[in-house]
């Protein structure tokens, strides 16, 4: 019994210590979010720019800390007839977050081979990755959301 109460002593400062660690991440996760607006039809459909709305801590980058892509990133699906699908997706990084709503332009091309985009209704998925100096990263995604894909 007294060797379980030694180690129930020596694990809650542990615990009283991660806690503590976790209270910024939580505060900067709130503080973030995307959202794509609308998308407008490029190069007869094999380019759509969708037009995000973000928030992310100020200070922070949005994009990848390791040189990869990332950043603001949208997926893009749209049934253009009965059996064929549209799809494609494009990212955008290297804006300093201001900690207020800020916009970007992500261009998404189609995938070759498949349909280029029409003008219509399309699905997007919007992702956002934003980092600090230190690699400190936040992450969100929006869900589906209902676009119309307009010239």
């Amino acid at each position: 019994m007294r060797k379980t109460v030694n180690r129930l002593a020596r694990l809650v400062p542990l615990i009283g210590v991660v806690a503590a660690l976790m209270v910024p991440m939580a505060v900067a996760a709130a503080d973030t979010s995307i959202q794509p607006l609308s998308a407008t039809l490029v190069a007869r459909g094999a380019e759509v720019d969708v037009t995000v709305s973000f928030t992310c801590p100020a200070g922070y980058t949005v994009g990848s800390p390791y040189g990869m892509s990332g950043g603001a990133s949208v997926y893009l699906q749209q049934a253009v007839t009965k059996t064929e699908q549209a799809s494609g997706s494009g990212f955008s990084s290297g804006q300093t977050c201001t900690g207020q709503p800020q916009t970007a332009v992500v261009p998404v091309l189609a995938t070759v081979p498949g349909p280029p985009f029409r003008n219509g209704p399309a699905v997007a998925f919007a992702y956002l990755q934003a980092c600090d100096a230190n690699f400190n990263c936040v992450y969100v995604g929006s869900g589906p959301v209902t676009l119309r894909i307009s010239r």
